[in-house]
C-alpha cells in the first residue's frame, strides 16, 4: 500500500494543484466503504475543460509516466489513459475523462474524504453502488455486496439506481443478502 499512498499523494497534488476537477473511483474507494480486497490501480475521473496541456505538465511534473499522444487522444475522445509509477510496472492510474451521463453524476456528487490518510474527492456511496450496478463485473458485485453490508440500503441509493435502470439489479443483491429493498 506504501506504493498506492505515495501515487494517490502525486495524482492528488497534480490535480489539485492545476485546479481540475476530479473524483476517484473504483476499487480503492471500495476499499474505503468496507470491502476487504487488494487494487493495483487507482482510477480516477477527470475533467479538464480544454486545459490538456497543464495536466501533461502536472503529471509529468508528480514523476508518472505515460504516452502523451495515448493521453492527448484519449482527452480528444473522452476515454481512458494509463499512467505508470516509476519503480513498479504492476501498479498504474487508470485517468478517465469525463464522458457521460454516469461520469458527470459521478464527478458532482463526489465528496471530500481520505483514502490511506490522504484528504482528496472520492466517489459517494451511493454513487459506487450504482457505477458498479452498471458495470456488472463478478468483482463489481463482490463491492456492492460489501458496502451493502456495511452501510445497508438508503433511500438515494435506490432512487439512483431507478434513475440508471438498475433497480431491480440492486433489489435482487439487497435480498440475496437480506435487506429489504
Amino acid at each position: 500500500m506504501e506504493k498506492i499512498s505515495e501515487a494517490l499523494q502525486r495524482l492528488i497534488e497534480a490535480l489539485e494543484k492545476a485546479n481540475f476537477r476530479y473524483v476517484i473511483v473504483g476499487g480503492l474507494v471500495a476499499i474505503h466503504y468496507g470491502r476487504n480486497r487488494i487494487t493495483q490501480d487507482i482510477d480516477v475521473i477527470v475533467d479538464t475543460a480544454d486545459e490538456v496541456e497543464l495536466l501533461i505538465s502536472t503529471l509529468k511534473d508528480k514523476g508518472f509516466e505515460f504516452s502523451e499522444r495515448d493521453l492527448l487522444e484519449a482527452f480528444k475522445e473522452r476515454s481512458r489513459v494509463t499512467l505508470f509509477f516509476p519503480g513498479n510496472v504492476f501498479f498504474h492510474v487508470d485517468l478517465k475523462f469525463v464522458k457521460d451521463e454516469l461520469d458527470y453524476e459521478v464527478l458532482n456528487g463526489r465528496i471530500r474524504g481520505e483514502l490511506l490518510g490522504i484528504p482528496c474527492w472520492i466517489e459517494s456511496m451511493e454513487d459506487i453502488i450504482v457505477a458498479k450496478l452498471i458495470y456488472g463485473s463478478s468483482q463489481d458485485e463482490e463491492d456492492i455486496i460489501a458496502i451493502l453490508l456495511n452501510h445497508g440500503l438508503n433511500e438515494r441509493v435506490k432512487e439512483k439506481a431507478k434513475r440508471f435502470g438498475v433497480y431491480s439489479k440492486l433489489c435482487g443483491i439487497a435480498e440475496m443478502i437480506g435487506l429489504t429493498c
